[in-house]
């Protein structure tokens, strides 16, 4: 198991100009925005640009926690879905494949947030943005401080840039042995292994295709 299952989580309204997490995705506002910054002249493989995209994404999960109370926990109850609306197409794609298996199966995908960087988040949760480097026209990487509970976490985020803006496509962690992607993938394999073996066993074979990636 890799990351806490928050992912029917977080705030019912989306920022301006923007994942734990709903089964259905928001309307993604990137269009507007996109055709906005185009007609502004906005250089949107700039790092400056790459900069202020990520303190939107980062700063609404900040938003939503400091807006919480003792009585009301803003991101946790929140229905606004960060990785539909943040994450890149294939991303997410995986990620709803991956949970429809271990849905099946009673696992649990995650059982840890990639979003704080943690099982829980404090009142006081913050990010830094380090550093954007490896811009491409379709991909660039950023290096982040996640503080949580007083201890900083490093975070390296492959971006992706699709649909006129840029979306995670990929959350680092020095630590674990695989990718989100490469797990989401193992996940759907294996369950689907397990799927087609329970068929044949019924004595029944169904067509699986749709479920591959």
């Amino acid at each position: 198991m890799k990351k806490l299952c928050l992912w029917a989580l977080c705030l019912v309204a989306v920022m301006a100009g923007c994942k734990q997490k709903g089964q259905t995705a928001p309307a993604d506002s990137s269009d507007s925005t996109a055709v906005a910054a185009v007609d502004a002249g906005i250089d949107k493989h700039s790092e400056a640009y790459i900069r202020q995209r990520l303190d939107t994404i980062y700063g609404h999960i900040r938003q939503m926690i400091a807006a919480e109370t003792e009585d009301n926990r803003t991101y946790i109850s929140s229905v606004f879905n960060l990785d539909s609306a943040y994450c890149s197409s294939r991303y997410y794609s995986l990620m709803k494949q991956a949970l429809e298996i271990t849905n099946e199966t009673g696992d649990i995908l995650f059982d840890y947030d990639h979003w704080v960087c943690g099982q829980d988040y404090s009142k006081d949760w913050h990010y830094k943005i380090r550093e954007i480097s490896d811009i491409t026209d379709s991909t660039a990487t950023a290096e982040m401080e996640i503080i949580n509970f007083g201890n900083a976490n490093n975070l390296s985020l492959s971006l992706l840039y699709e649909r006129g803006d840029w979306y995670i496509d990929e959350f680092g962690d020095s630590v674990a042995p695989e990718t989100d992607q490469d797990y989401f993938r193992r996940v759907i394999s294996d369950g689907l292994k397990t799927r087609e073996k329970a068929m044949y066993r019924d004595g029944v074979k169904k067509n699986l295709s749709d479920y591959a990636e």
